[in-house]
């Protein structure tokens, strides 16, 4: 079924800096079909269209003319375990925080010095996320993504992605393209704690 497309919608509790304007067209997707299917839609086909995650890496300063699409995939998933390492697959709607104390709770390691950074998990590899000598690239593996032109699914892997400082393919040659719907991370079974430096 074709997600709903609201009219009119306040995004004071979408964004961190609880900015009060408006979208004129809202819908929200809860799965890759979903997604789809909206793509396929004259309302999106036709505005101009802004994605929107945990909305905390963007400052809305007026009423967005176009349609907001907000990714709620959510679920997280251990694919496969080896003797050290764990690869677990996450929807790109969670809350980037609540998937690290997931991690931390579960023993896996690689992601817990990126504790309370604000956003969705699918911002992540946006800007390769990093804090305490840790950076996102560090126990990435891949993502998926839906092309926004034809609605098929793609996966980049860590090369692909083209990892820097608070850089990724999708600032550059891939934005606007893609919307992020999964990212897969090979985590540590056996902790290994990475210090930040004293200066």
């Amino acid at each position: 079924m074709i997600p709903s497309v609201l009219e009119n919608v306040s995004l004071k509790s979408y964004n961190t800096f609880g900015i009060d304007v408006s979208a004129a067209f809202f819908a929200t997707f809860n799965s890759v079909k979903e997604l789809q299917l909206l793509l396929q839609t004259d309302a999106v086909k036709q505005r101009n269209h802004l994605v929107m995650g945990g909305g905390s890496n963007m400052l809305l300063t007026k009423d967005f003319d176009g349609i907001v699409l907000k990714n709620n995939i959510k679920g997280i998933e251990i694919l496969e375990e080896e003797t050290t390492t764990a690869t677990v697959r996450v929807g790109a709607g969670e809350v980037w925080h609540d998937f690290v104390m997931w991690a931390v709770n579960k023993n896996l390691g690689g992601v817990e010095n990126l504790s309370l950074i604000p956003g969705s998990v699918g911002a992540g590899p946006i800007q390769n996320i990093g804090a305490y000598g840790v950076e996102l690239k560090d126990c990435f593996k891949s993502l998926e993504a839906v092309e926004i032109k034809t609605g098929n699914i793609k996966t980049f892997t860590k090369d692909y992605c083209n990892f820097g400082y608070r850089y990724s393919i999708f600032k550059d040659s891939a934005k606007g393209k893609y919307i992020i719907t999964h990212v897969t991370f090979s985590l540590q079974k056996i902790l290994s704690l990475t210090l930040p430096m004293v200066q």
